[in-house]
This record gives C-alpha cells, sequence and structure tokens, in this order.
C-alpha cells in the first residue's frame, strides 16, 4: 500500500476518531485509484480532494465505510474516480450525504447510478408537486402484471425520497419545502394504490359502487408535513349505502368498500424485494382497530355527533381529502365543521387535552423524545390545535391543517403574541429537523435522541448544514461542537416551549387522575405497576386491559364508545371500586368478571351512577369475585338485574315459586329468564350465607319443577295429565339439583292405553323434551331418560304393566337403588301412587347375598375407572357416589325397619343414624363430606364453569388455587390434601359397610 504523505494522514488524524485503522482504508481506496485508472498524477488529485470533502461529513467513520461500499458496486471504477476528481463537488456531496444517512447510502450502494441521475440534471434544484409525482408514476406503470407495477411504484418512492433527501440535507429546500415534498410524494402514490385496488376490485367483482368515496389524510400527511419515515394516517369514506350484482353474487357497498381498504393497505404496506412503500394506519375511525376499515357518510356523522371525543375533534382539525372524489371529501368535511370547530364547548376541552398530554409524557420512556417529551413537538401541536378548537368556532379563518400556518395565524389574530409564535414557529422546525435527521439516518420511525456524546456531537454537526447560503450548496466547515453546548441549547429550547405551554393548559392533573389516564397503555409508568401491585393484582398487563375497558369504554373488540360524561363517571366510583375488588379472593378474576358484566350494559353512564350504590355494587362484585358464569350471562342478560334487585328479592323467605310468579304475569313465560334470574338470586344469597347449600339444592330442583309442570301443562296438562305420569330421578328426584344439573326422568302410562293414544302422546311427550332442552345462550336443562327400565332399549314412554313385569324380573339391584330417588313430578297423582307402592313391594323381598354385594363392588370399581387418576369428587374412590350408595343401600336392606325410602341423601343418613344403622361418628363423616363436594361442585359450575366433577390437575395451576380460594383455602395443596383425606374417610365407611355385609 503506497504511503498518503504525511500533512493527508496528519489531516486524516484529526478527522477520524479511529484514526489508524482509517488511514489504512483510505489507501486502500487511493491504490484502489491507481489500479482503476492508471494515472498516478490524477491519484493524488483524488486524495487531496477526499480528503478536504470527508472533512464536511457530520460521520467520517460513516462516509468512509459507504464509500468503499459504493465504489465497489459501480458499474465502471475508473469513470466514477475521474468524474469525482474532474467534479470536486460531486466529491463533497457524496461523501456528506454517506455520513448524513445509511439509509441514502444503502439506497446509492444498490443503484449507484442513482448518483449520477443526482448529479447530471436539475434534480436537486427542482420541486416536484404531487401533479408531476403522478405525470411521472404514470409513465412508469406500463407493466401488464399488477406486482410489476407496485414494484416500480416502491423504486420510485425509493429514489424520490433519495432526492428529497439530498435537497433536504444541502439546504436546496425549505423546511416547509422538504415537508410539502414528502407529503405530496404520498399522495401521489397514494392515490395511484387506490386507482390500482379499485381496478383490481372492477376485475374481481366485475362490479364497482357508483356512490361516491374519499380518502382523508389525518395527521401530519393531513397537514402536508409529513416525516422521513411517518406512518400514513387515513380514513375512508362513501357516500351511499347500497347492494349491487356482482360475479359473486350481491354484494353491498359496505363489503365491497371494505374489501378495496384491504387491498389498499396491502398494496402500500406489504414489503418485496424492492422494499414497501408506507406504513398505513387506519386507527383513528371511528371505533379504533375494531371498527370498519370503511364507513358510509350516514356511519361517520352518527358515531361523531353521539360518540366523538375532543381528542377526535383534535385530530380532524388536520383531516384533507387525498384521493378518490375529493369534491365529496370537502362536503364531508363541511359537514362535520360543527363537530369539530363548536362555537362552544359543553366540558372544557383544554382539561381533556391536558390528561392526554400527561398520558402521553408519562409513558415516553426516553428524557430526549423530541415529539413527546415536555416542550417537545407534541406540546407544540397541542398547543396549537387547542386554540384553534377554543376559537376557530368563532373565527373560521383559524382552520388550518398545517401546523406553521395555524402558528401564523393564530398570531395575526391575536391569540398568540409575536414573541411567543417566533419562539413556536423556530423550535418547531428546529425540533422537527432533529426528527428527520434521526429518521432518514437509518430509516426508522424514532423521535429519540441517544444522548451519548458520539451521538450528540453527530447531531451537531448535522444541524449545523441548515445554516445554508444562499443560492449554494450548504458545506459547513468542518469543526468539533461541544456536545454538551449542543445539548444545553436543546433544552433551553424545550423549556421555552414548556413555559408557553403551561401558561395555555395551567389545569394541574391529580395523580390519581392520570393513574386513569396511564391505563392500558404498554410503555405505562412504573409508579402505575405499583399502583397495580398495591390493589393485588398479578397479572399486571390484564389488569391494566380490563380497567382501560372500563374506563375508557374500549371494548375487547378494540370499539371505544365512551363520551366524556361516562369516562367522568367511572372516574368517580373508580377509586372505591378498584379497592373492593382488590380485597377479594383474586382480584384479576374479579376484575375480568366485573368487566365483562360492564361491557353488557356498554358502559353507560347510567351503570356507572348505578354501581355508586353500595348495595347494588357489593352485589355486582360479589357475583364477579366467584362467578364468572353467572357474571357472562348477566353481561347479556342485563335487564333482568333490575328485577334481581327489585325490593324482596334478595331475601332468604322469598321462593323460587314467587319468582315464577312474577314471570307468569306476561303471556308467556321466558323460561330462559326466569331460570337465570332465579338461579342467580339464589348465588348471590348462598354465597352471602343467607341460605345454606341444602337450601339452595332445594330451590333450585323447586326451579326445574315449575319449569317441567309448566311446559307439561302447555304440552300435555289439558289432554292427557290422567294418562301419564313424569317422576324424577337422580339428583332431581331427590331434591338435590346443583347449577347445570341434568333433569333425570321416567314417563309411565296407563297399561291399558290404545296405540294410536299412545302414539299422540309420545310425539307430545318429544316435543316436551325438546322444549326442555331447548338452548337460548345455554340449554334449559339436559333431559335424561336413561334411568327409566332397559335404559336406551325400552321405549320413551313406560307402559304400567311393562313396569311391573320389569321391577319383578328383571330389574338388578343397582337399578333398585336408583329408584330409591323415584319422586312423583306431575300428571297422573294416582298412577304414581300405585307405581311407588309397586316399587316398595319389590325391595321388600330383597334378599342381600354375597353375590349381590359382589356385584355392587364390581359396580362400584367400574364407575371409580371413569376418574381417570383424577381427582373426581363423584365417580373417584370415596366421593359422592359412595355417599349415596350407603344411603341408598342401607335403606334397601334395612326398608322392614324404615317401612319407606327417604331419597334425600343427607335425609337419609340422618334417618339410618336414628335407627343406629350407622353410628354417629359415620353419620357425621358422611354428612359433612357430602355437603363439602356438593360445595366443590357448586364452585366447579358456576366459578370454573365446567360440568365435569374432577378438580383441576397439575397443568391447571390457576384454576386449581382459584377454586381454592372459593371454598375457603389459602393454598391449593391444603385444599387438594382436604378432598383427600375426606375422601379416604368416605371410603373406609363405605369398605366397612360391604364387610358388614359379606361377614353377615
Amino acid at each position: 500500500m503506497r504511503k498518503l504523505g504525511p500533512e493527508i494522514e496528519a489531516t486524516l488524524k484529526r478527522v477520524f476518531k479511529s484514526s489508524e485503522k482509517s488511514i489504512e482504508q483510505v489507501g486502500k481506496i487511493f491504490d484502489d485509484f491507481i489500479k482503476s485508472t492508471l494515472d498516478l498524477d490524477l491519484a493524488e488529485e483524488f486524495l487531496k480532494n477526499f480528503t478536504l470533502s470527508i472533512r464536511h461529513s457530520p460521520n467520517p467513520e460513516q462516509s468512509l465505510k459507504n464509500f468503499l461500499r459504493f465504489v465497489e458496486n459501480s458499474f465502471n471504477k475508473a469513470s466514477l474516480y475521474k468524474d469525482l476528481v474532474k467534479y470536486p463537488q460531486m466529491m463533497k456531496i457524496l461523501l456528506t450525504i454517506f455520513g448524513y444517512s445509511q439509509y441514502f447510502a444503502d439506497i446509492l450502494v444498490r443503484d449507484p447510478e442513482l448518483f449520477q441521475w443526482l448529479m447530471y440534471s436539475d434534480t436537486i434544484d427542482k420541486f416536484k408537486s404531487k401533479h408531476e409525482h403522478k405525470r411521472e408514476i404514470s409513465s412508469l406503470l406500463s407493466y401488464t402484471t399488477l406486482s410489476s407495477k407496485l414494484n416500480a411504484l416502491r423504486r420510485y418512492k425509493r429514489r424520490e425520497i433519495l432526492r428529497i433527501g439530498v435537497r433536504d440535507i444541502f439546504g436546496v429546500a425549505s423546511f416547509e419545502e422538504t415537508v410539502q415534498s414528502l407529503s405530496d410524494l404520498a399522495e401521489a402514490i397514494i392515490e395511484t394504490c387506490l386507482d390500482l385496488a379499485i381496478e383490481h376490485l372492477r376485475k374481481k367483482f366485475s362490479s364497482f359502487p357508483e356512490t361516491e368515496f374519499v380518502l382523508i389524510a389525518l395527521g401530519k400527511l393531513g397537514g402536508k408535513e409529513l416525516n422521513y419515515s411517518s406512518d400514513v394516517d387515513l380514513i375512508f369514506v362513501y357516500n351511499q349505502d347500497g347492494e349491487l350484482m356482482t360475479n359473486k353474487g350481491i354484494l353491498s357497498h359496505y363489503e365491497i368498500f371494505n374489501h378495496l381498504v384491504s387491498v389498499f393497505i396491502n398494496f402500500l404496506s406489504e414489503k418485496t424485494e424492492e422494499g414497501a412503500l408506507y406504513r398505513v394506519d387506519f386507527r383513528l375511525r371511528p371505533e379504533g382497530s375494531a371498527g370498519s376499515l370503511a364507513k358510509s357518510l350516514l356511519g361517520y356523522l352518527t358515531y361523531y355527533e353521539i360518540y366523538g371525543k375532543v381528542w377526535e375533534r383534535q385530530m380532524l382539525i388536520k383531516a384533507r381529502p387525498i384521493a378518490g372524489d375529493v369534491k365529496f371529501g370537502l362536503k364531508f368535511l363541511q359537514m362535520l365543521d360543527h363537530f369539530i370547530y363548536p362555537k362552544s364547548f359543553v366540558e372544557d376541552p383544554v382539561e381533556e387535552i391536558t390528561r392526554l398530554k400527561a398520558k402521553i409524557e408519562a409513558t415516553s420512556k426516553n428524557e430526549y423524545d423530541v415529539k413527546l417529551r415536555p416542550g417537545g413537538i407534541r406540546d407544540i401541536e397541542f398547543i396549537i390545535q387547542s386554540l384553534q378548537l377554543l376559537n376557530a368556532g368563532n373565527f373560521p379563518q383559524l382552520k388550518e391543517a398545517n401546523t406553521l400556518s395555524a402558528i401564523d395565524k393564530l398570531a395575526h389574530f391575536g391569540f398568540l403574541n409575536e414573541k411567543d409564535a417566533k419562539i413556536l414557529r423556530e423550535n418547531y422546525i428546529y425540533f422537527r429537523r432533529i426528527e428527520h435527521l434521526i429518521q432518514f439516518s437509518q430509516n426508522i420511525q424514532t423521535h429519540t435522541i441517544s444522548t451519548d456524546p458520539d451521538t450528540l456531537t453527530w447531531l451537531a454537526k448535522a444541524m449545523r448544514n441548515y445554516e445554508k447560503t444562499k443560492d449554494a450548496l450548504s458545506f459547513p466547515e468542518s469543526y468539533a461542537p461541544d456536545w454538551k453546548i449542543f445539548k444545553r441549547e436543546l433544552d433551553e429550547r424545550f423549556e421555552q416551549v414548556r413555559q408557553i405551554y403551561n401558561k395555555i393548559f395551567p389545569v394541574d392533573v391529580k395523580p390519581g387522575f392520570l393513574i386513569m389516564e396511564l391505563i392500558g397503555d404498554e410503555t405505562s409508568a412504573e409508579n402505575f405497576k405499583k399502583f397495580l401491585l398495591d390493589l393485588n393484582f398479578r397479572d399486571l398487563e390484564r389488569a391494566s386491559r380490563n380497567i382501560e375497558f372500563l374506563a375508557k369504554g374500549k371494548l375487547i373488540t378494540g370499539e371505544r364508545i365512551f363520551t366524556s360524561a361516562e369516562e367522568n363517571e367511572f372516574q368517580k366510583i373508580a377509586p372505591i371500586l378498584l379497592n373492593e375488588i382488590s380485597k377479594t379472593i383474586s382480584p384479576d378474576v374479579t376484575l375480568e368478571n366485573f368487566r365483562k358484566i360492564a361491557e353488557g350494559f356498554k358502559y353507560s353512564k347510567l351503570f356507572y351512577e348505578l354501581i355508586q350504590e353500595n348495595d347494588i355494587r357489593r352485589v355486582l362484585v360479589n357475583i364477579s369475585q366467584y362467578s364468572a358464569r353467572f357474571s357472562n350471562l348477566l353481561s347479556i342478560k342485563n335487564h333482568l338485574l333490575e328485577q334481581l334487585l327489585s325490593e324482596g328479592n334478595l331475601s332468604s323467605k322469598r321462593n323460587s315459586s314467587e319468582i315464577f310468579e312474577f314471570f307468569r304475569r306476561g303471556e308467556e313465560v321466558n323460561l330462559f329468564d326466569f331460570k337465570f334470574a332465579n338461579e342467580l338470586r339464589l348465588f348471590v344469597l348462598n354465597i352471602d350465607r343467607l341460605i345454606d347449600i341444602y337450601k339452595l339444592l332445594y330451590e333450585l330442583t323447586n326451579q326445574a319443577d315449575l319449569i317441567v309442570s309448566y311446559v307439561f301443562e302447555d304440552f300435555l296438562g289439558r289432554e292427557f295429565s290422567e294418562d301419564i305420569v313424569i317422576f324424577g330421578l337422580g339428583k332431581y328426584g331427590s331434591a338435590e339439583m346443583n347449577f347445570d344439573s341434568d333433569i333425570d326422568m321416567v314417563i309411565l302410562t296407563m297399561k291399558g292405553i290404545g296405540q294410536e293414544k299412545l302414539r299422540e302422546i309420545s310425539s307430545r311427550c318429544e316435543k316436551f323434551i325438546k322444549k326442555l332442552a331447548e338452548v337460548e345462550i345455554e340449554k334449559l336443562y339436559q333431559v335424561d331418560l336413561r334411568l327409566r327400565p332397559e335404559g336406551r332399549n325400552a321405549p320413551m314412554i313406560v307402559k304400567f304393566d311393562y313396569f311391573e313385569n320389569y321391577l319383578f324380573k328383571r330389574a338388578e339391584f343397582w337399578e333398585l337403588m336408583a329408584f330409591t330417588r323415584f319422586r312423583y313430578i306431575c300428571g297422573n297423582k294416582k298412577l304414581a301412587e300405585e307405581a311407588l307402592s309397586l316399587y316398595y313391594d319389590r325391595i321388600a323381598n330383597v334378599k342381600f347375598t354375597k353375590s349381590l354385594v359382589d356385584s355392587l363392588v364390581k359396580i362400584r370399581k367400574k364407575m371409580e375407572e371413569m376418574a381417570k387418576g383424577e381427582i373426581d369428587i363423584k365417580v373417584g374412590a370415596g366421593g359422592l357416589v359412595d355417599v349415596e350408595f350407603i344411603a341408598q343401600i342401607l335403606q334397601l336392606k334395612h326398608f322392614k325397619e324404615l317401612g319407606e325410602i327417604e331419597s334425600h341423601t343427607v335425609k337419609a343418613l340422618l334417618k339410618l343414624s336414628e335407627l343406629r344403622i350407622i353410628n354417629e361418628d359415620e353419620c357425621k363423616t358422611l354428612t359433612s363430606n357430602y355437603e363439602f363436594y356438593r360445595e366443590i361442585e357448586k364452585f366447579l359450575r358456576v366459578s370454573l364453569w365446567r360440568k365435569s366433577n374432577s378438580i383441576p390437575g397439575p397443568g391447571e395451576a390457576q384454576n386449581l388455587e382459584y377454586l381454592s380460594l372459593c371454598l375457603g383455602y389459602r393454598f391449593p395443596d391444603e385444599f387438594v390434601d382436604s378432598i383427600k383425606s375426606r375422601m379416604q374417610k368416605t371410603r373406609r365407611i363405605f369398605e366397612d359397610m360391604i364387610n358388614r355385609f359379606i361377614r353377615r
């Protein structure tokens, strides 16, 4: 490698931080020049020019690295090298671009010919309007395929961003011209993509709506002040709803336009080998991410009229039609004018905007975020937009989307003094230029300045370049700025803006108030996390999201439905409500369930006024604490809350029959409403300990009786009530139904009934059962006829003589056990008495042989296998079935002493204890364990919303913990140990009973 010479090396040592490595690389470039051009004299001139030029780069190391890449990728090195000597200004431009922007360097390395395009024409000097872009784009789109056209657009955008950036870097264009250029380019591309999307849909559907439509730009694009790496904020409006015939069938305008927008977004945002065009953001539309991408004119007007908030007025200040029918877009905005700029406000927008800004500042992670920090770009925008909102209703001249133009107009009409206007204008440009530098440096969307000395030194150098020399490219002299001075100046500028902001927004935001503003934000401050932890929440993200739903009216779908009045109502009750939720057994679960209830009420102002009543709030929090099922149902059937809370309905003295009478006042009883309202009422009474588990089970059975009898009367009662009888079996028969218990029943008919009548009764019974098993949100009841004689092999309706024959000749002992719960429900009462008498005759002759006992043990073992290794409180060893077997078997064994069968399990055990068939300790253990199992069963149904009787296993730690807490256990292990201990004690008693039979 040739020596560069002491003077050159000395200069390079002053320029580069890692001078030895950099000098070595410059030496390689020098050698390559000589090798490529074979001209030693020219090489010396090249080296001198290179050394002088690289001093102007804000980042010499980056320039050197990119120069090496660029030369290697160039088509003709010799020609390039000679041009850089012949035209020294080219060398300055190239190295300066490389030092400013890695993104622009990558473009030039990828397409080196673009540098020639920049240099050998008036490209840098020329400002292009949107129409010029459209004309140039049109000439490029001669490709036949859609993908080729889109790739041509991507190449065009890349080329034009480079051109705009170079004009910006060298001070050819002012800030105002730069942001307009970026906006015009975006508009031209957006309009082209919309045209391509329409063309695509016309081919796909063979038809397209005739009604007007428009794309409205918002944000910086709406204000014609776009960044290098801005999202483009858009909404889509069409005029009339309607339908049209397509080759896909009849489609609505709504469907076609939403499909259009989806295709359009994909065209803009899809990334290919040529890159992507723009990030598109439609989240400012009504209902946010959950709302329709395209909405009708009437839909928009209705939404803003009912739900529009201050931030949406603020957002619409920058609304501007850019593609589609622009005249229709202007008409649309004119219709919204009274919403955006009211002559007076019900609520002070300054207070609302202050809260919004406080949230933004709290969620900004970096102190040097030039957009979001106090005194930054957003402060300036909020100052201007607030003054416009307050005054443009009476001063239409203030209706201006562009920030700098709005500052000038506010100053002109006296709403800003000249000094403040000057500070805001200068600092807005200053901060936006910093924003441009850090964005086009790496082509990333950022507003944050790294505060390390190297970055601040680079930024200080780069900002000097905006000190433009008239009619000449700006090349600031090489200097080593003091990054501390630059940082101090930056702080002073932030402080200047903040002082003006504090004059406009004197509202003090209280910390508690701010917490409600921060909810649900992923970048929430640490103090908000601490706030949630202090409220005993574990899943902070989930809790934050749920509180956001409650406080902001943001549904799970993303739709926002709150007015500011509703937000204010929630803020009144929020501290009390959240404090109460924090004291429940699982605040995370309670909050989730409470949110479901509130969502059903659409988070209305009325709902939040309602829960300010202590008793009402307590009831709803209690439901939320213990029951996902009832919370969900209440969110759907919220009209029944009033009935639940009606005077006397939450009294333990009121029974299910009285509630049913209330529902019978109408022409037709809504059985689903009655069942849900009554079950919810009973659940609330039970968890408040106003009724015990046995009363609960009895009332749930009474409820089923009322429904079965009502449906029976409707389908059979008027004509056939004397011909048939309905019996309950299982827990329905023993009046021990829990939530979600099946209805086990048997239907008997007279033995002499004719076939034709039997067919008619069978048809009616099918409708009767079908009605009982109807589904609304849930099934009314699961009806089970499998316990009838011969089970599934027998007819649905059993004749009395068939029943008699079955009892005395074919019924196995386990079937006789099942009939211990034989209970009359409705129909022919005399026939019921005869059937029960027949059953008593049969069981009076049962003989307990060893083979019978062995068959019982075998049946029980088979049932235990159904538990599949899980802790099943019903069929598992020592579970509910053991207790029920004990009660049933002992009653059958000692029927002669008892004289009758008691179907209710606990009453049967107490009776057996009185007769000393079981001892007092056994009775106490069995009844206590039975009650415990039924409590678990209850919470499995209403809390975990499952039909299974299995305890959640190791893979369901959260469910197990929650169930444990519902049952009053702090720790799951303690709960599981208690279940196992009780099941072991129950099983020992069951085995003792079996052994006593065997010994006898």
